[in-house]
């Protein structure tokens, strides 16, 4: 876990863009060499299987502070995956982000941390142990 002299966990949030990067690289190789760059619906899915995946990577360290509602378009990862929507969609970047990830059938990415979490918690109520 990555902490910055303050302590603070916007530190570990910056270090977890660069896989989150590299995820949307990846997605935007298979578009040119695939040739789809005339389907955004396969480009969200393939966000959905590369990219999501890497930006959940320590979510439980720098999503927590972002799940206030004035904060939620703050963090750097939820930043790159707008800024990735928007560029695959072809609009403006400053369209307003719920509208895009309404038309995207996407959510933040601190909902998807928080899903996780919640699926975590009930395994762990429901099991025998």
């Amino acid at each position: 876990m990555l902490f910055d002299k303050h302590m603070k966990l916007h530190h570990a949030a910056t270090h977890a863009l660069r896989p989150f990067n590299a995820a949307l690289r990846r997605v935007k190789e298979f578009n040119i060499e695939k040739r789809i760059s005339d389907r955004p619906h396969a480009r969200l899915w393939l966000f959905k299987t590369y990219a999501l995946s890497a930006g959940m990577y320590a979510s439980q360290i720098w999503s927590t502070q972002f799940l206030k509602h004035d904060k939620g378009f703050s963090n750097p990862l939820q930043v790159a995956h707008m800024a990735f929507l928007k560029r695959n969609l072809g609009i403006k970047f400053t369209s307003a982000n719920w509208c895009v990830l309404q038309e995207c059938a996407q959510e933040p990415l601190q909902f998807y941390w928080f899903r996780s979490a919640v699926k975590f918690w009930n395994r762990m109520v429901d099991s025998n142990v």
